[in-house]
Protein backbone atom coordinates (compact mmCIF):
# COMPACT_ATOMS: atom_id res chain seq x y z
CA UNK A 1 0.00 0.00 0.00
CA UNK A 2 3.16 2.50 0.35
CA UNK A 3 4.37 2.09 -2.87
CA UNK A 4 0.85 2.56 -4.50
CA UNK A 5 0.07 5.56 -2.29
CA UNK A 6 3.16 7.64 -3.68
CA UNK A 7 2.72 6.54 -6.88
CA UNK A 8 -0.26 7.83 -6.89
CA UNK A 9 1.21 10.76 -5.66
CA UNK A 10 3.44 10.93 -8.36
CA UNK A 11 1.17 10.79 -11.01
CA UNK A 12 -0.53 13.83 -9.46
CA UNK A 13 2.27 15.52 -9.14
CA UNK A 14 3.12 15.46 -13.06
CA UNK A 15 -0.06 17.46 -14.00
CA UNK A 16 0.74 19.94 -11.87
CA UNK A 17 4.64 20.34 -12.79
CA UNK A 18 6.03 23.60 -13.45
CA UNK A 19 8.03 24.08 -17.22
CA UNK A 20 11.66 22.63 -16.75
CA UNK A 21 14.11 26.00 -16.17
CA UNK A 22 11.81 27.92 -14.95
CA UNK A 23 13.48 30.56 -12.50
CA UNK A 24 10.80 31.10 -10.15
CA UNK A 25 10.53 27.77 -9.35
CA UNK A 26 11.75 26.39 -5.84
CA UNK A 27 13.28 22.58 -4.93
CA UNK A 28 13.43 21.70 -1.28
CA UNK A 29 16.71 21.46 0.06
CA UNK A 30 18.61 18.44 -0.47
CA UNK A 31 20.06 18.65 2.86
CA UNK A 32 18.11 19.37 6.29
CA UNK A 33 20.93 21.39 7.56
CA UNK A 34 21.57 24.55 6.95
CA UNK A 35 22.64 25.28 3.07
CA UNK A 36 26.14 26.22 2.45
CA UNK A 37 28.24 25.70 -0.82
CA UNK A 38 31.14 24.99 -1.29
CA UNK A 39 31.17 25.01 -5.23
CA UNK A 40 29.29 26.67 -7.99
CA UNK A 41 28.17 25.40 -11.36
CA UNK A 42 30.23 26.42 -14.20
CA UNK A 43 33.84 26.36 -12.36
CA UNK A 44 36.67 25.94 -14.48
CA UNK A 45 38.33 22.90 -13.89
CA UNK A 46 41.13 20.98 -16.28
CA UNK A 47 39.15 19.23 -19.13
CA UNK A 48 35.77 20.26 -17.66
CA UNK A 49 33.57 22.62 -16.01
CA UNK A 50 32.17 21.61 -12.35
CA UNK A 51 29.09 20.66 -13.37
CA UNK A 52 26.81 21.29 -10.60
CA UNK A 53 27.39 22.60 -6.87
CA UNK A 54 28.53 21.34 -3.67
CA UNK A 55 26.93 21.76 -0.50
CA UNK A 56 28.42 21.55 2.67
CA UNK A 57 27.94 18.93 5.26
CA UNK A 58 29.52 20.34 8.02
CA UNK A 59 32.71 18.35 7.38
CA UNK A 60 31.06 14.99 8.08
CA UNK A 61 29.79 11.90 6.51
CA UNK A 62 26.25 10.45 7.07
CA UNK A 63 24.41 13.76 6.93
CA UNK A 64 20.80 12.84 5.41
CA UNK A 65 20.83 13.21 1.49
CA UNK A 66 16.63 14.43 0.66
CA UNK A 67 15.16 14.18 -2.89
CA UNK A 68 14.78 17.95 -4.00
CA UNK A 69 11.59 17.37 -6.24
CA UNK A 70 8.90 14.93 -6.52
CA UNK A 71 10.02 12.32 -8.94
CA UNK A 72 11.14 8.74 -8.55
CA UNK A 73 15.00 7.26 -7.87
CA UNK A 74 15.26 6.29 -11.93
CA UNK A 75 19.26 5.18 -11.62
CA UNK A 76 22.23 4.06 -9.38
CA UNK A 77 25.72 3.77 -9.80
CA UNK A 78 29.08 3.10 -7.94
CA UNK A 79 32.62 4.13 -8.98
CA UNK A 80 31.09 6.18 -12.94
CA UNK A 81 32.68 9.40 -13.23
CA UNK A 82 34.37 10.37 -10.23
CA UNK A 83 31.24 10.59 -8.46
CA UNK A 84 31.70 7.91 -6.05
CA UNK A 85 27.84 6.53 -4.93
CA UNK A 86 25.27 8.43 -7.17
CA UNK A 87 21.84 7.97 -6.90
CA UNK A 88 19.62 9.80 -9.90
CA UNK A 89 16.02 10.78 -9.71
CA UNK A 90 14.29 11.80 -12.92
CA UNK A 91 11.61 14.55 -12.04
CA UNK A 92 7.93 15.18 -14.12
CA UNK A 93 9.43 19.03 -15.06
CA UNK A 94 12.07 17.19 -17.64
CA UNK A 95 15.14 17.51 -15.13
CA UNK A 96 17.14 14.69 -13.15
CA UNK A 97 18.66 15.48 -10.37
CA UNK A 98 22.17 13.82 -9.38
CA UNK A 99 23.39 13.26 -6.00
CA UNK A 100 27.29 12.10 -6.25
CA UNK A 101 29.78 10.90 -3.42
CA UNK A 102 26.95 9.79 -0.87
CA UNK A 103 28.54 7.41 1.80
CA UNK A 104 25.28 4.84 1.27
CA UNK A 105 21.62 4.56 -0.01
CA UNK A 106 18.72 3.95 2.12
CA UNK A 107 18.82 0.28 2.93
CA UNK A 108 16.13 -0.37 0.17
CA UNK A 109 18.11 1.02 -2.58
CA UNK A 110 21.54 -0.25 -1.05
CA UNK A 111 19.92 -3.52 -1.50
CA UNK A 112 19.52 -3.17 -4.68
CA UNK A 113 23.22 -2.14 -5.81
CA UNK A 114 24.56 -4.57 -3.36
CA UNK A 115 22.75 -7.10 -5.05
CA UNK A 116 23.56 -5.97 -8.15
CA UNK A 117 26.98 -6.42 -7.25
CA UNK A 118 27.13 -9.61 -6.48
CA UNK A 119 25.37 -10.72 -9.57
CA UNK A 120 28.08 -8.78 -11.96
CA UNK A 121 30.86 -9.76 -9.32
CA UNK A 122 32.42 -5.78 -9.53
CA UNK A 123 32.40 -3.27 -7.14
CA UNK A 124 31.43 -1.01 -10.24
CA UNK A 125 27.77 -1.08 -11.19
CA UNK A 126 25.16 0.83 -12.54
CA UNK A 127 21.79 -0.39 -11.67
CA UNK A 128 18.73 1.01 -13.92
CA UNK A 129 15.26 1.34 -11.84
CA UNK A 130 11.54 1.37 -13.69
CA UNK A 131 9.25 4.88 -12.49
CA UNK A 132 7.13 2.37 -10.29
CA UNK A 133 9.94 0.99 -8.36
CA UNK A 134 10.98 3.89 -6.07
CA UNK A 135 8.96 6.95 -6.18
CA UNK A 136 9.85 10.12 -4.19
CA UNK A 137 8.16 13.40 -2.61
CA UNK A 138 10.07 16.34 -1.75
CA UNK A 139 12.13 16.14 1.26
CA UNK A 140 12.12 12.96 1.28
CA UNK A 141 15.20 10.80 2.43
CA UNK A 142 17.03 8.60 -0.28
CA UNK A 143 21.03 8.60 0.94
CA UNK A 144 23.37 9.95 3.25
CA UNK A 145 26.28 11.92 2.54
CA UNK A 146 29.91 10.89 1.98
CA UNK A 147 33.31 11.79 0.48
CA UNK A 148 33.24 8.81 -1.99
CA UNK A 149 34.77 9.26 -5.59
CA UNK A 150 36.64 11.94 -6.93
CA UNK A 151 35.83 13.79 -3.44
CA UNK A 152 38.55 15.56 -1.40
CA UNK A 153 36.30 16.36 1.42
CA UNK A 154 32.90 15.26 2.85
CA UNK A 155 30.18 17.18 1.24
CA UNK A 156 27.46 16.83 -1.65
CA UNK A 157 27.83 17.24 -5.03
CA UNK A 158 24.11 18.26 -6.77
CA UNK A 159 24.03 18.35 -10.28
CA UNK A 160 20.96 18.96 -12.35
CA UNK A 161 20.25 16.91 -16.44
CA UNK A 162 17.66 18.51 -18.67
CA UNK A 163 16.31 14.54 -19.86
CA UNK A 164 15.39 16.36 -23.66
CA UNK A 165 18.97 17.01 -24.85
CA UNK A 166 21.23 15.91 -21.83
CA UNK A 167 22.62 19.45 -21.13
CA UNK A 168 23.91 20.36 -17.48
CA UNK A 169 21.45 23.04 -16.02
CA UNK A 170 22.71 25.26 -13.13
CA UNK A 171 21.15 24.04 -9.83
CA UNK A 172 21.39 27.85 -8.17
CA UNK A 173 18.46 29.06 -9.40
CA UNK A 174 16.38 26.73 -7.87
CA UNK A 175 17.70 27.44 -4.16
CA UNK A 176 18.12 30.98 -4.62
CA UNK A 177 16.00 31.09 -1.69
CA UNK A 178 17.93 28.95 0.36
CA UNK A 179 21.41 30.61 -0.16
CA UNK A 180 22.37 34.00 1.06
CA UNK A 181 24.62 36.24 -0.85
CA UNK A 182 25.22 39.62 -0.10
CA UNK A 183 28.72 39.63 -1.53
CA UNK A 184 30.12 41.38 -4.50
CA UNK A 185 32.14 38.83 -6.76
CA UNK A 186 36.43 39.61 -6.27
CA UNK A 187 38.72 40.71 -9.66
CA UNK A 188 42.48 39.47 -9.24
CA UNK A 189 43.66 40.67 -12.23
CA UNK A 190 43.70 40.96 -15.78
CA UNK A 191 45.91 39.48 -19.06
CA UNK A 192 46.33 41.66 -22.16
CA UNK A 193 47.20 38.99 -24.79
CA UNK A 194 48.74 40.49 -28.35
CA UNK A 195 47.16 38.78 -31.35
CA UNK A 196 50.22 36.36 -33.13
CA UNK A 197 51.92 38.44 -35.36
CA UNK A 198 48.88 41.39 -35.71
CA UNK A 199 49.44 42.91 -32.20
CA UNK A 200 51.70 44.46 -29.49
CA UNK A 201 51.19 44.79 -25.47
CA UNK A 202 53.78 46.82 -23.79
CA UNK A 203 55.61 47.04 -27.05
CA UNK A 204 56.08 43.41 -27.65
CA UNK A 205 54.81 39.65 -28.91
CA UNK A 206 54.31 38.73 -25.22
CA UNK A 207 50.95 38.65 -22.83
CA UNK A 208 51.17 40.75 -19.85
CA UNK A 209 49.02 40.51 -16.73
CA UNK A 210 48.76 43.83 -14.27
CA UNK A 211 45.61 44.46 -11.42
CA UNK A 212 42.79 46.96 -12.15
CA UNK A 213 40.34 49.08 -10.12
CA UNK A 214 37.12 50.96 -10.91
CA UNK A 215 39.25 54.09 -11.84
CA UNK A 216 40.08 53.36 -15.21
CA UNK A 217 43.39 55.70 -15.03
CA UNK A 218 44.62 53.83 -12.43
CA UNK A 219 45.53 51.48 -15.09
CA UNK A 220 47.15 52.39 -18.41
CA UNK A 221 48.47 49.65 -20.60
CA UNK A 222 50.38 50.61 -24.20
CA UNK A 223 49.26 48.58 -26.81
CA UNK A 224 49.01 48.62 -30.68
CA UNK A 225 47.52 46.47 -33.20
CA UNK A 226 44.97 43.48 -31.99
CA UNK A 227 44.94 42.57 -28.83
CA UNK A 228 42.42 40.53 -26.49
CA UNK A 229 41.75 40.43 -22.64
CA UNK A 230 41.26 38.00 -19.98
CA UNK A 231 39.87 38.05 -16.20
CA UNK A 232 40.89 36.74 -13.04
CA UNK A 233 38.29 36.87 -11.07
CA UNK A 234 35.88 34.53 -8.49
CA UNK A 235 32.66 35.10 -6.38
CA UNK A 236 32.12 34.92 -2.44
CA UNK A 237 29.53 34.26 -0.66
CA UNK A 238 28.41 35.09 3.42
CA UNK A 239 28.74 32.44 5.90
CA UNK A 240 31.25 30.82 3.58
CA UNK A 241 35.50 31.24 3.05
CA UNK A 242 35.10 29.55 -0.24
CA UNK A 243 35.54 30.90 -3.60
CA UNK A 244 32.89 30.52 -6.52
CA UNK A 245 32.92 30.69 -10.36
CA UNK A 246 30.97 33.95 -12.14
CA UNK A 247 27.74 33.88 -13.59
CA UNK A 248 28.06 36.77 -15.90
CA UNK A 249 30.94 38.47 -17.46
CA UNK A 250 31.08 41.44 -19.66
CA UNK A 251 33.12 43.48 -21.50
CA UNK A 252 33.03 46.94 -23.16
CA UNK A 253 35.12 48.59 -24.82
CA UNK A 254 34.45 53.03 -24.95
CA UNK A 255 30.81 52.18 -23.99
CA UNK A 256 30.36 48.77 -26.63
CA UNK A 257 30.15 45.20 -25.36
CA UNK A 258 32.39 43.34 -27.20
CA UNK A 259 32.18 39.81 -25.30
CA UNK A 260 29.98 38.54 -22.92
CA UNK A 261 29.78 34.74 -20.86
CA UNK A 262 26.43 33.64 -19.40
CA UNK A 263 26.98 30.35 -17.33
CA UNK A 264 23.88 28.91 -16.93
CA UNK A 265 23.53 25.32 -19.09
CA UNK A 266 26.58 23.80 -21.50
CA UNK A 267 26.33 20.18 -22.92
CA UNK A 268 28.73 17.49 -21.93
CA UNK A 269 30.56 17.15 -24.85
CA UNK A 270 31.42 21.15 -24.28
CA UNK A 271 33.37 20.20 -20.88
CA UNK A 272 37.26 20.12 -22.67
CA UNK A 273 36.33 23.64 -24.21
CA UNK A 274 36.78 25.22 -21.07
CA UNK A 275 40.29 24.76 -21.70
CA UNK A 276 40.01 27.16 -24.44
CA UNK A 277 38.04 29.48 -22.85
CA UNK A 278 40.42 29.89 -19.98
CA UNK A 279 44.06 29.74 -20.34
CA UNK A 280 44.95 26.63 -19.64
CA UNK A 281 48.95 27.03 -20.05
CA UNK A 282 48.83 29.68 -17.34
CA UNK A 283 46.92 27.65 -15.63
CA UNK A 284 49.06 24.38 -15.27
CA UNK A 285 51.68 26.89 -14.04
CA UNK A 286 50.25 28.98 -11.60
CA UNK A 287 46.86 27.23 -10.96
CA UNK A 288 44.96 30.45 -11.63
CA UNK A 289 42.14 30.84 -14.84
CA UNK A 290 41.88 33.51 -16.57
CA UNK A 291 39.21 33.46 -18.50
CA UNK A 292 39.44 34.79 -21.96
CA UNK A 293 37.18 37.74 -23.62
CA UNK A 294 38.31 36.48 -27.30
CA UNK A 295 36.95 33.67 -28.82
CA UNK A 296 38.82 31.31 -31.03
CA UNK A 297 37.42 30.14 -34.54
CA UNK A 298 36.79 26.49 -33.32
CA UNK A 299 35.67 27.46 -29.97
CA UNK A 300 31.65 26.38 -30.00
CA UNK A 301 30.87 27.25 -26.43
CA UNK A 302 27.31 28.38 -26.20
CA UNK A 303 27.47 30.66 -23.37
CA UNK A 304 29.47 32.70 -24.86
CA UNK A 305 28.75 35.73 -27.51
CA UNK A 306 30.95 38.50 -29.13
CA UNK A 307 30.98 40.68 -31.76
CA UNK A 308 32.37 40.78 -35.23
CA UNK A 309 35.99 40.31 -33.95
CA UNK A 310 35.27 37.50 -32.05
CA UNK A 311 36.20 39.94 -29.21
CA UNK A 312 39.66 40.88 -30.30
CA UNK A 313 39.66 44.38 -30.07
CA UNK A 314 41.85 46.84 -32.95
CA UNK A 315 44.13 49.24 -31.33
CA UNK A 316 44.69 51.29 -34.32
CA UNK A 317 44.26 54.75 -33.47
CA UNK A 318 46.71 56.85 -30.86
CA UNK A 319 44.35 57.36 -28.28
CA UNK A 320 42.90 55.68 -24.96
CA UNK A 321 40.38 53.13 -25.20
CA UNK A 322 38.26 52.46 -22.30
CA UNK A 323 37.84 48.97 -21.07
CA UNK A 324 35.22 48.07 -18.74
CA UNK A 325 34.49 44.69 -17.02
CA UNK A 326 31.32 43.72 -15.47
CA UNK A 327 31.44 40.73 -13.37
CA UNK A 328 27.82 39.65 -11.72
CA UNK A 329 26.45 36.90 -9.71
CA UNK A 330 22.80 35.28 -9.66
CA UNK A 331 21.92 37.15 -6.31
CA UNK A 332 22.86 40.33 -8.35
CA UNK A 333 26.04 41.22 -7.04
CA UNK A 334 28.28 42.49 -8.97
CA UNK A 335 31.72 44.47 -9.69
CA UNK A 336 33.03 46.75 -12.24
CA UNK A 337 36.28 47.23 -12.98
CA UNK A 338 38.27 49.46 -15.54
CA UNK A 339 41.51 49.77 -17.30
CA UNK A 340 42.81 52.30 -20.51
CA UNK A 341 44.45 50.69 -23.34
CA UNK A 342 46.87 53.54 -24.66
CA UNK A 343 47.28 53.46 -28.77
CA UNK A 344 50.99 53.91 -29.02
CA UNK A 345 51.67 53.56 -32.54
CA UNK A 346 54.60 50.92 -33.21
CA UNK A 347 54.99 49.51 -36.66
CA UNK A 348 58.25 48.33 -37.15
CA UNK A 349 58.13 46.50 -33.48
CA UNK A 350 54.59 45.07 -35.20
CA UNK A 351 56.34 44.39 -38.46
CA UNK A 352 59.68 42.37 -36.27
CA UNK A 353 56.70 40.49 -34.28
CA UNK A 354 55.10 39.22 -37.71
CA UNK A 355 58.27 38.16 -39.16
CA UNK A 356 59.20 36.12 -36.24
CA UNK A 357 55.54 34.46 -36.13
CA UNK A 358 56.67 33.40 -40.08
CA UNK A 359 60.11 32.26 -39.08
CA UNK A 360 58.24 30.58 -36.19
CA UNK A 361 55.96 28.71 -38.60
CA UNK A 362 58.22 27.65 -40.70
CA UNK A 363 60.36 25.92 -38.21
CA UNK A 364 57.64 24.05 -37.03
CA UNK A 365 54.56 21.98 -38.45
CA UNK A 366 51.06 23.70 -38.84
CA UNK A 367 48.28 22.34 -37.08
CA UNK A 368 45.30 23.47 -39.41
CA UNK A 369 41.84 23.87 -36.52
CA UNK A 370 39.05 22.72 -39.07
CA UNK A 371 40.68 19.92 -41.14
CA UNK A 372 42.48 16.39 -40.09
CA UNK A 373 46.23 16.69 -39.29
CA UNK A 374 49.11 14.56 -39.16
CA UNK A 375 52.38 14.49 -37.44
CA UNK A 376 54.96 11.95 -38.15
CA UNK A 377 58.97 11.37 -36.77
CA UNK A 378 60.99 8.83 -35.85
CA UNK A 379 59.19 6.06 -34.11
CA UNK A 380 56.12 8.12 -33.81
CA UNK A 381 53.01 9.24 -35.22
CA UNK A 382 50.07 12.07 -34.05
CA UNK A 383 46.75 11.65 -35.56
CA UNK A 384 45.10 14.64 -34.57
CA UNK A 385 40.80 14.45 -35.76
CA UNK A 386 38.45 17.87 -36.72
CA UNK A 387 37.57 19.37 -33.66
CA UNK A 388 40.49 18.58 -31.56
CA UNK A 389 42.21 22.13 -31.68
CA UNK A 390 39.84 25.44 -31.79
CA UNK A 391 42.58 27.78 -33.67
CA UNK A 392 45.82 26.88 -36.26
CA UNK A 393 48.92 26.38 -34.19
CA UNK A 394 52.47 26.04 -34.77
CA UNK A 395 54.21 22.38 -32.78
CA UNK A 396 57.97 21.51 -32.91
CA UNK A 397 58.43 18.15 -32.17
CA UNK A 398 61.37 17.23 -29.90
CA UNK A 399 63.07 14.17 -29.89
CA UNK A 400 65.07 12.95 -26.94
CA UNK A 401 67.26 10.25 -27.30
CA UNK A 402 67.02 7.68 -24.40
CA UNK A 403 70.10 4.84 -24.85
CA UNK A 404 68.52 2.39 -22.35
CA UNK A 405 64.64 2.86 -23.36
CA UNK A 406 62.45 0.99 -25.65
CA UNK A 407 61.68 4.62 -27.77
CA UNK A 408 62.79 8.05 -27.91
CA UNK A 409 60.99 10.77 -25.68
CA UNK A 410 58.66 12.89 -27.62
CA UNK A 411 57.90 16.40 -26.56
CA UNK A 412 55.05 17.80 -28.88
CA UNK A 413 54.47 21.32 -28.18
CA UNK A 414 56.69 23.66 -26.10
CA UNK A 415 54.04 24.82 -24.11
CA UNK A 416 50.71 23.34 -22.43
CA UNK A 417 48.35 22.62 -25.56
CA UNK A 418 45.03 20.88 -24.34
CA UNK A 419 43.01 19.16 -27.01
CA UNK A 420 39.01 19.24 -27.31
CA UNK A 421 39.20 15.51 -29.11
CA UNK A 422 41.35 13.05 -28.09
CA UNK A 423 44.25 12.44 -30.60
CA UNK A 424 45.98 9.26 -31.76
CA UNK A 425 49.96 8.76 -30.48
CA UNK A 426 51.17 6.24 -31.77
CA UNK A 427 54.58 4.98 -31.13
CA UNK A 428 57.15 2.14 -32.24
CA UNK A 429 59.56 0.41 -30.42
CA UNK A 430 63.13 0.27 -31.37
CA UNK A 431 63.19 -3.35 -31.92
CA UNK A 432 60.72 -6.01 -31.09
CA UNK A 433 59.66 -7.23 -28.01
CA UNK A 434 59.65 -10.15 -26.23
CA UNK A 435 55.97 -9.54 -24.81
CA UNK A 436 54.39 -6.81 -26.80
CA UNK A 437 51.47 -7.17 -24.46
CA UNK A 438 53.53 -5.57 -21.97
CA UNK A 439 53.71 -2.64 -23.55
CA UNK A 440 52.40 0.87 -23.14
CA UNK A 441 53.20 4.53 -23.73
CA UNK A 442 54.12 6.68 -20.57
CA UNK A 443 53.40 10.47 -20.71
CA UNK A 444 54.99 12.60 -17.80
CA UNK A 445 51.72 12.23 -15.86
CA UNK A 446 51.64 9.06 -15.54
CA UNK A 447 49.95 5.97 -17.92
CA UNK A 448 48.74 7.07 -21.04
CA UNK A 449 47.57 4.38 -23.16
CA UNK A 450 48.41 0.86 -23.96
CA UNK A 451 46.37 -0.48 -27.20
CA UNK A 452 49.05 -2.52 -29.34
CA UNK A 453 48.44 -2.56 -33.24
CA UNK A 454 50.40 -4.22 -35.86
CA UNK A 455 54.17 -3.00 -34.05
CA UNK A 456 52.97 0.24 -32.87
CA UNK A 457 51.57 1.37 -29.29
CA UNK A 458 48.43 3.41 -29.22
CA UNK A 459 47.31 5.90 -27.06
CA UNK A 460 44.37 8.53 -26.47
CA UNK A 461 46.06 11.79 -25.27
CA UNK A 462 44.75 14.97 -24.38
CA UNK A 463 47.57 17.40 -24.09
CA UNK A 464 50.25 17.85 -26.52
CA UNK A 465 52.37 19.53 -24.13
CA UNK A 466 53.61 16.46 -22.03
CA UNK A 467 56.28 14.23 -22.79
CA UNK A 468 55.75 10.85 -23.88
CA UNK A 469 57.50 7.41 -24.35
CA UNK A 470 57.14 4.15 -24.32
CA UNK A 471 57.42 1.78 -21.45
CA UNK A 472 57.36 -2.00 -20.47
CA UNK A 473 55.81 -3.47 -17.29
CA UNK A 474 56.33 -7.20 -16.38
CA UNK A 475 55.89 -6.55 -12.59
CA UNK A 476 52.43 -7.97 -11.38
CA UNK A 477 50.82 -5.81 -8.86
CA UNK A 478 50.88 -5.86 -4.98
CA UNK A 479 48.80 -5.99 -1.89
CA UNK A 480 49.54 -4.57 1.44
CA UNK A 481 47.68 -5.90 3.75
CA UNK A 482 45.82 -3.84 6.76
CA UNK A 483 44.30 -6.33 8.93
CA UNK A 484 46.34 -9.91 9.56
CA UNK A 485 44.21 -12.42 7.76
CA UNK A 486 46.57 -15.22 8.71
CA UNK A 487 44.55 -17.52 10.51
CA UNK A 488 42.69 -14.96 13.11
CA UNK A 489 39.26 -14.78 13.69
CA UNK A 490 37.89 -11.79 11.83
CA UNK A 491 34.77 -9.59 10.84
CA UNK A 492 36.41 -6.91 8.36
CA UNK A 493 39.33 -7.91 5.92
CA UNK A 494 41.42 -4.56 4.73
CA UNK A 495 44.25 -4.17 2.52
CA UNK A 496 45.53 -1.55 -0.21
CA UNK A 497 46.68 -3.20 -3.27
CA UNK A 498 48.49 -0.70 -5.56
CA UNK A 499 50.56 -1.09 -8.87
CA UNK A 500 53.22 1.36 -9.35
CA UNK A 501 54.14 1.07 -13.53
CA UNK A 502 50.74 0.67 -15.67
CA UNK A 503 48.62 0.98 -12.84
CA UNK A 504 46.04 -1.40 -10.96
CA UNK A 505 42.88 -2.35 -13.72
CA UNK A 506 40.97 -5.34 -11.36
CA UNK A 507 40.64 -6.57 -7.62
CA UNK A 508 38.64 -9.24 -6.84
CA UNK A 509 38.01 -11.49 -3.75
CA UNK A 510 36.77 -15.27 -2.95
CA UNK A 511 35.99 -16.32 0.02
CA UNK A 512 35.33 -20.78 -0.18
CA UNK A 513 35.10 -19.73 -3.58
CA UNK A 514 32.22 -17.36 -3.16
CA UNK A 515 32.63 -13.92 -4.09
CA UNK A 516 32.50 -11.51 -1.68
CA UNK A 517 32.79 -8.00 -2.33
CA UNK A 518 35.91 -5.03 -1.25
CA UNK A 519 34.65 -1.11 -1.63
CA UNK A 520 37.82 0.84 -1.95
CA UNK A 521 37.65 4.65 -0.72
CA UNK A 522 40.75 6.40 -0.91
CA UNK A 523 43.03 3.52 -2.13
CA UNK A 524 41.77 1.13 1.08
CA UNK A 525 39.56 -2.18 0.02
CA UNK A 526 37.62 -2.96 2.94
CA UNK A 527 34.78 -6.11 2.94
CA UNK A 528 32.33 -6.04 6.12
CA UNK A 529 32.12 -9.76 6.48
CA UNK A 530 28.29 -9.48 7.97
CA UNK A 531 27.77 -7.57 4.40
CA UNK A 532 28.56 -10.70 2.87
CA UNK A 533 26.47 -13.81 2.07
CA UNK A 534 29.09 -15.81 4.44
CA UNK A 535 27.32 -16.55 7.46
CA UNK A 536 29.26 -16.38 10.61
CA UNK A 537 29.86 -19.93 11.65
CA UNK A 538 33.61 -19.99 13.34
CA UNK A 539 34.83 -21.98 11.55
CA UNK A 540 38.40 -21.43 9.11
CA UNK A 541 38.08 -20.29 5.42
CA UNK A 542 40.14 -19.67 2.75
CA UNK A 543 40.37 -15.72 1.20
CA UNK A 544 41.77 -15.80 -2.50
CA UNK A 545 42.85 -12.18 -4.01
CA UNK A 546 43.37 -11.74 -7.67
CA UNK A 547 44.79 -8.45 -9.25
CA UNK A 548 45.33 -7.59 -12.75
CA UNK A 549 47.43 -4.64 -14.11
CA UNK A 550 46.53 -2.77 -17.20
CA UNK A 551 49.35 -5.02 -18.52
CA UNK A 552 48.07 -8.31 -17.66
CA UNK A 553 50.05 -8.55 -14.72
CA UNK A 554 48.30 -11.01 -12.35
CA UNK A 555 48.96 -11.92 -8.77
CA UNK A 556 46.44 -14.12 -6.26
CA UNK A 557 46.95 -14.27 -3.02
CA UNK A 558 45.84 -16.67 -0.54
CA UNK A 559 45.21 -16.17 3.37
CA UNK A 560 43.04 -18.03 6.19
CA UNK A 561 40.93 -16.77 8.75
CA UNK A 562 38.04 -17.65 11.16
CA UNK A 563 34.42 -16.79 10.80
Amino acid sequence: MRMDRRWLALCAACVLAFPAGAQEARFHSPVDIPFLMSGSFGEPRPNHFHCGIDVKTQGVTGKRVLAVCDGYVSRLTVGYDGFGNAAYVTHPNGLVSVYCHLDRFVPELQERVRRQQYEEESERVDVALAPGDFPVKAGELIAYSGNTGASLAPHLHLELHRVSDGALVDPLPYFRHLAKDTMNPVVHGVKLYPCPGLGLVNGTGRATTFTVTADASARVVKAWGRVGAAVWTDDRMDDTYNKFGLWRITLKVDGCQVFQSVMDEFLPDENPLVNFWGDYAHFRKTKHWYLKSFIDPGNSLQILSADENRGWVDINEERDYRFEYTLEDLKGNRRVCRFTVRGVRNEAALAEEAERERQRAEAGSRLVYDRPNVVQGPGMELRIPVGALVRDEIVNVRIEAQEEGISNCYTLHDDFLPLAKRAALMLAPRMPLEHPEKGYIESSRGYAGGEYQDGWYVARIRDLGESYALAVDTVAPRCKWLTAVDGRRLNVLRCSPSDEESGLKSFKAYVDGQFVLFTSYQGVWTCRLKDTPLKPEGRCRQLVVKLTDRCGNEKTETKEFIY
